[in-house]
């Protein structure tokens, strides 16, 4: 088959590209539903799941208008609330903004740690690593209490070699007059980067639930989309995309631009002609895997959850909890709830035994009291986003750049959190299909 444009994966991100070009476009996705990471499960025909979780929080009101008109009054507006819990108290997000519901010595040392790096003349060195970072815009206590433990059991990775450019966009070092406000105030939401937030909300009892309704809204607007589609080689030179389905080999030509979507590392494992000095460096590219444990409650839902809780605590398994009926209370029956747990993990460790993984997941919540004897679980499920956060050493971005380099000498962009290797959000993506098929499509505007 034959195309001017070729899109390599149906996320939101190919799937906004698809919807802008038309008949022009071919997307190739390997899965049998479109969406990537923002598809939706159910189990037990009533617990509903995102694969990971997603919010819409707009900064663009022409996309916001855009997608809001996509999908209707089913679109609910959904500002986050969540909590980070370590053993000096329990905080509402964001920490910094917060310290009031640390105890009374910890909120105290914080708030003087604060002072002294926010009123130092010194300013930042030129080139910091996390460690350094956190401890230079937030001091000690609250790198010591929050940002340390929890990043470090994020990212499995030592801070002190992790770059930070790429990933504070979403950190607010706020005055310290709001330092004090919160240390004497704590617990009151307050504006942040995904306030203006949104989730779809269908009538109860919709065949489809979750942030897949967004995906297979912008899937049938689309005119070319190939699923079960694995791409197993790209001929560069020849513009040519081998795929495999259902045993089948077929061949996709695009005449002008080819978007990749897939994962970077992927990408550069199927493309011909990546000279082996390329390929050693990207092998070099760290990120984590996410293990999300599904499992479906009966029971009397817990309350005052928030949407999700962070957890800082090394000997809990979990980062996160997330109450999916906070989204949706029709995510689950009336005498019931579902639960996701996310586990992160090192793509270079080996794996975990998953059902041993459930229970350790299951042992922790009973540890917490967020399972008791009234709670029955009569769903348990687990899959693997592989990658799920990218991890900045100070050697991805040069690397990430070579990539991009060789690719575009052959009409390939990379776009999305993974084609493009970056920590971005949901929003982001979509405004980047929307805008790059816009670009490429100028040239026959008459």
């Amino acid at each position: 088959m034959e195309t001017e444009f070729l899109i390599l994966g149906a996320g939101v991100t190919g799937l906004a590209a698809g919807v802008e070009l038309k008949e022009s476009a071919i997307i190739l996705e390997k899965e049998n539903r479109p969406g990537g990471l923002v598809r939706s499960h159910c189990f037990n025909e009533t617990y509903w799941f995102d694969h990971v979780l997603h919010l819409l929080h707009f900064k663009d009101k022409t996309i916001q208008s855009r997608i809001e008109s996509l999908l209707g009054p089913i679109l609910k507006p959904r500002p986050p609330i969540a909590w980070i819990e370590c053993k000096e108290g329990n905080v509402l997000y964001p920490f910094q903004l917060n310290l009031g519901g640390l105890n009374e010595d910890a909120r105290n040392r914080c708030i003087s740690d604060y002072a002294r790096v926010y009123f130092q003349k010194n300013g930042h060195k030129k080139e910091l690593n996390y460690k350094e970072y956190l401890k230079e815009t937030f001091g000690d206590a609250m790198s010591e209490i929050f940002y340390f433990p929890y990043n470090t059991k994020l990212y499995k990775y030592p801070l002190d070699k992790i770059a930070v450019e790429e990933i504070v966009w979403n950190l607010h070092r706020p005055s310290f007059e709001e330092i004090l406000q919160g240390g004497f105030q704590p617990n009151i939401l307050r504006v942040t980067y995904n306030t203006n937030a949104f989730y779809p909300q269908p009538p109860n009892g919709s065949r489809l639930r979750g942030m897949e309704v967004l995906s297979q809204a912008l899937a049938k607007r689309t005119y070319n989309l190939k699923l079960n589609s694995t791409v197993t080689s790209i001929d560069l030179k020849s513009k040519t995309a081998w795929t495999l389905n259902e045993g089948v080999k077929r061949k996709f030509v695009f005449h002008d631009q080819c978007l990749s979507t897939i994962p970077l590392t992927q990408l550069m494992h199927l493309c011909s002609d990546v000279p082996g000095s390329l390929l050693k460096e990207v092998n070099q590219l760290e990120y984590t895997k996410v293990f999300s444990v599904a499992l479906c409650i009966q029971g009397d839902r817990p309350k005052n959850t928030g949407h999700w809780r962070y957890y800082t605590d090394p000997e809990l398994p979990f980062t996160r909890l997330i109450f999916m009926t906070e989204f949706d209370p029709y995510c689950a029956p009336p005498d019931g709830w579902g639960l996701l747990a996310e586990i992160t993990w090192n793509h270079r460790g080996p794996e975990p035994d998953k059902k041993v993984l459930i229970e350790e997941i299951i042992t922790a919540l009973k540890k917490i009291s967020l399972l008791d004897n009234q709670s029955t679980i009569i769903g348990k499920h687990i899959w693997t986003a592989d990658p799920a956060y990218v991890i900045f050493t100070f050697d991805t971005e040069r690397i990430v750049n070579n990539c991009f380099e060789f690719l575009e000498k052959y009409g390939v962009t990379c776009l999305g959190r993974y084609g493009k290797w970056e920590y971005s959000s949901m929003y982001q993506n979509i405004k980047a299909g929307f805008d790059w098929a816009a670009k490429v499509t100028t040239k026959y505007v008459v």
